[in-house]
């Protein structure tokens, strides 16, 4: 007899988890720009330490942002290995695990 296929606990768990870090990951994007920006323009602070703070600030900014993107794609990537559908022992296996009642 064939076990009912139900949606993985596991992949809709992480469906969730990319849309939550898509969004941090957005965010995370935008953190600095204003500030970056500013420093650029020239207006804010301007000498060789401001020349240096700006473009520590600028180099930072660009390492969270590729931070946050290795992060979507760690979970994209473990979205791809699961399935969509397990059997339902399988499934209820998942959700013990994921409860911590292993």
């Amino acid at each position: 007899m064939t076990e009912r296929m139900v949606p993985n606990p596991r992949h809709e768990r992480l469906k969730q988890l990319l849309r939550e870090a898509e969004y941090g990951s957005q965010e995370v994007r935008q953190a600095y720009q204003r500030a970056v920006g500013a420093m650029q323009s020239g207006k804010v602070w301007t000498g060789p330490t401001a020349v240096k703070w700006g473009a520590e600030l600028e180099a930072r900014h660009q390492r969270l942002g590729q931070l946050a993107r290795r992060v979507v794609e760690a979970i994209e990537e473990e979205l791809r290995r699961q399935p969509p559908l397990v059997t339902e022992s399988e499934a209820d296996a998942m959700r013990r695990e994921m409860a911590g009642r292993v």
